[in-house]
């Protein structure tokens, strides 16, 4: 069984993205109390570390819900400011958390790709290499643009593989993560 790659399509992410956007460029005051809102400083490999983010009130959260600064289920999150592209991964389920401007946020259309693939992809090291060959600006705080995430260029394959591909690679993400989990437990 070989790959096809006539069937696979280059496109871009403004292409098969809903949406491409940032999150909030408006810093609330932190509160004791209230609504998680993340940088990219509490990203890491498979979501959030709540440890040290910062809560915010009800009235800052429902302003971040306006302004699209609370991601929905698939969006795939991006490091894109400092530790640019380190930390990608999928909203599996959405929550009362809003995120800062540090983090990009791709809404894909599942018409045309498969959200945890698209993870996976912007994941591949060959395509982190393209992209910051191409697209990071700035030296002395690396980031990426969220004009230029738009014009990043993608090799996919129809979305039938694409489902076949992500099922096998997040079954494998599924089982590091929880040994991940099993190790910290122990240690603790």
């Amino acid at each position: 069984m070989g790959v096809n790659l006539t069937e696979w399509k280059k496109t871009t992410l403004e292409d098969i993205c809903i949406k491409i956007t940032d999150g909030s460029h408006f810093s609330p005051k932190e509160q004791q109390t209230g609504y998680p809102m993340y940088s990219v400083k509490d990203m890491d490999e498979y979501g959030f570390d709540q440890s040290k983010c910062k809560l915010i009130s009800e009235n800052d959260f429902l302003k971040m819900v306006q302004n699209d600064c609370v991601p929905q289920q698939n969006d795939v999150l991006v490091a894109k400011d400092g530790s640019y592209l380190k930390h990608i991964f999928l909203i599996k389920e959405q929550k009362d958390e809003a995120v800062l401007s540090s983090i990009a946020i791709f809404r894909p259309d599942i018409s045309k790709i498969e959200p945890i693939y698209l993870v996976y992809i912007l994941k591949n090291p060959i395509t982190k290499q393209i992209i910051s060959d191409n697209y990071v600006s700035g030296s002395a705080l690396p980031r990426i643009v969220l004009k230029d995430f738009k014009k990043i260029e993608l090799l996919i394959p129809p979305l039938s593989e694409q489902k076949k591909i992500a099922y096998t690679l997040s079954t494998l993400d599924n089982k590091i993560e929880l040994n991940n989990q099993i190790n910290d437990y122990l240690a603790s």
